[in-house]
């Protein structure tokens, strides 16, 4: 086990994600800008431009805000406002994987962390992927690196 603190490796971001992503949110700012020429009342003109604002902000606070941290008890993955605890001794099998279903995970290019306690485990997408399987494999006893995963000892 490590004595190591906290280190925190930033998410991996996929351009074609990105694009994807500030598409979204220029669309949604938009749609929010065309309602100021409509019929609508200005109330309802606000409301949907403070919606709007939100929606936009949460999608860009995703994208630039996904991270895992990694401590001696757990790895901590943050997406935004989203928050997911996966404690160490719980990691069965890390593995990768371009599996497209959502995932705090800004890049196809992902780890599958299968863990007890969960029945589907989690996919993050760190920037550097060796250094944080080094690190997970360094901060949990009984796990060992096997090329590009990682493996509980039986």
């Amino acid at each position: 086990m490590s004595d190591a603190g906290p280190v925190v490796y930033p998410s991996k971001r996929d351009i074609g994600i990105a694009a994807i992503v500030w598409a979204a949110a220029t669309m949604i700012l938009l749609a929010a800008g065309s309602l100021w020429a409509a019929p609508v009342s200005l109330a309802f003109r606000l409301g949907m431009s403070a919606l709007s604002a939100v929606s936009t902000a949460l999608l860009l606070w995703v994208l630039y805000g996904t991270r895992y941290t990694l401590t001696d008890q757990a790895i901590v993955i943050r997406a935004g406002p989203f928050r997911w605890t996966v404690p160490q001794e719980s990691i069965t099998e890390i593995y990768p994987t371009h599996n497209p279903l959502s995932s705090p995970a800004c890049s196809l290019d992902r780890l599958y962390i299968r863990y007890r306690k969960s029945r589907f485990g989690v996919m993050v997408s760190p920037k550097d992927k060796a250094a944080f399987l080094a690190d997970v494999v360094a901060r949990s006893p009984g796990l060992k690196l096997e090329g590009q995963r990682v493996v509980r000892e039986q």
